[in-house]
Order: C-alpha cells, then structure tokens, then sequence
C-alpha cells in the first residue's frame, strides 16, 4: 500500500512539474511577445533589390577606384601621370555639376492647379483650387528634388539653376532662393536620367498627389535631348591651403 501512494505521489510530482513549466513559457510569451513582420514580400523583395543595387554600385566604385590607383602607380613618365589627372578632374567636375551634361531625360513643369484647368478650358470656367491653406512651396520642391536624385537622375535644374549636393531652397521673405537667387513661378524642372523610369518613380512616390494638396499640378513631357546647365554659383575655399615647398617659410 505504501508503495502504491509512492507510486501516486511521484506520478503527480511528473505532471505538476510539466505544468509548471507549461506555465512559465506561457508567461514568458506573454510578457515578450514575438513581433512578426508586418513588411508583404513584394516589400521586402523592393528592399532586397536596393540594397543589392547599391552593394553594386559600391562594387563598381571599388573597382573605379582600384583601376585609378592602378594608373597612377604604373604611370611611368609625368605626361602620363599628367594625362590621368586632367581625366579624373574632368569626371570630377562632370559629378560636381560645374559642367553642362546633355542627354535624354524629362521636364516637369509646376503650375498652378487652376490656372491650368483655365487654359484648358472648360467652357471657360476656372476650376475651384483643390485644398487651402497649404502652401510649403520649398519643402516641395526640395522633396521633388530628393525623389529625382534618388532614383537614377543624374543631373537636376530648377528654373535654369543646377541642383548639386549643397544646393540650399529656402525661403527667403516672400521669395524661394536656390542658393542666392530668386526663383519666381511656375517652375521648371529638368532632370537628366531614364525618362520611364523617373516618371514611374514620381508614380510609385505620389508626386502628384502630393503637389494637389498644395494646390498644384505636375506637368511631365519625355526629351530625347535635354541640356542641364552647370553649377554658376562660387564657393569660397575655406579649409583647403596650398602645400608649401621645403625650405618656403
């Protein structure tokens, strides 16, 4: 009889001791839930493709680089290092935007939502501006900018002045300024890349349901040939000095 309550107690301690543990990983799960991706695959296979695009594109510039170097060091007379360096500082310039690029690409124009209903004429009725109030003019077109660049366009002009990595829109008073000039509407955007695929881009981003808010409406048209003109504005030269010869004080 002893035996048989040892039995019992031990079969009871088996399934306490199971339950227990059942327990404590419920508990845990609740305390820590498992946060699951909310991302579809179509997502995280648009994501996959960037990040494989830019890991190439580093890959590229590597080899860029390496072949560059391998120029320099095999250069064997100062002509040819001097040949070299005027190609490199004309692809520099080219990057820099302080030369005029030409190519394929498109031109938005940014008008009045209105006043382009107007033109078009609707028995000569001008259409009622969408929305009020909302008139953040630079932060559009800084935005429009940013979407271009980021999507393959390899130059930008707003109004003939050339966007370049530390081109400024700001507004200054009534007025927007692209670096120290003034720029009046409606405005023009030139952008240098594959026509299809920035006007797919602008799709994808909302481009023109972004500008309808503001009151404003996108005009796109494909150019075969498109000039983007060169950065006009000086910099100052601020930390870069010239390397003194030995012996110069």
């Amino acid at each position: 009889m002893l035996q048989k309550n040892r039995k019992i107690t031990f079969i009871l301690a088996i399934i306490s001791a199971i339950i227990g543990v059942m327990l404590t990983i419920q508990l845990r799960s609740s305390f820590h839930p498992v946060h699951k991706e909310s991302r579809s695959i179509a997502e995280l296979r648009a994501s996959l493709q960037k990040e494989l695009e830019k890991h190439k594109n580093l890959l590229a510039d590597i080899s860029k680089y390496n072949q560059l170097y391998y120029q320099y060091e095999t250069s064997l007379n100062e002509d040819e290092s001097l040949s070299v360096m005027k190609e490199e500082l004309a692809r520099n310039r080219k990057l820099a935007g302080m030369v005029s690029v030409e190519g394929k690409g498109i031109v938005l124009q940014v008008v009045e939502a209105a006043l382009h209903h107007a033109e078009l004429g609707h028995d000569g009725e001008v259409t009622e501006p969408l929305v009020g109030g909302y008139t953040s003019d630079e932060e559009d077109l800084r935005w429009l900018v940013n979407v271009l660049f980021a999507n393959g366009a390899q130059a930008v002009s707003i109004n003939g002045h050339r966007m370049v990595a530390t081109t400024p829109i700001r507004y200054v008073g009534d007025s927007i300024q692209i670096d120290t000039k003034t720029i009046q509407p409606p405005y023009e955007l030139k952008a240098l890349g594959e026509p299809e695929v920035l006007l797919s881009a602008l799709k994808l981003e909302g481009v023109e349901e972004n500008f309808r808010m503001a009151n404003k409406e996108i005009i796109a048209e494909k150019r075969e040939k498109l000039i983007v003109p060169a950065h006009r504005e000086q910099r100052p030269i601020q930390y870069m000095k010239p390397v003194k010869e030995k012996g110069e004080s």
